[in-house]
């Protein structure tokens, strides 16, 4: 174990866990960050199904009328022209 770690073995609330977290720096908190992401497999992920739901009348908006949407192109185009 290098110096700048440390083994805990305290049970902690959740709670207790988030009050420690709000003290870390901006820094550290994208390193957790990144160290969570890290840990999460596709599997732990859960889509609720209103969200889900949410695509897939989008999807069926899109495809009902393609025509009335923009390429990426054209929207990075539409942009550029405003500047």
């Amino acid at each position: 174990m290098n110096s700048n770690q440390v083994q805990l073995n305290i049970p902690l609330s959740f709670k207790q866990v988030v009050d420690i977290v709000r003290q870390l720096s901006p820094s550290e908190k994208q390193q957790l960050s990144e160290v969570l992401w890290k840990e999460q497999s596709i599997e732990d992920i859960v889509i609720p199904e209103e969200d889900k739901q949410i695509v897939r009348e989008r999807i069926k908006k899109y495809e009902s009328s393609p025509e009335s949407y923009l390429t990426w192109n054209e929207i990075e185009s539409k942009m550029a022209d405003r500047k």
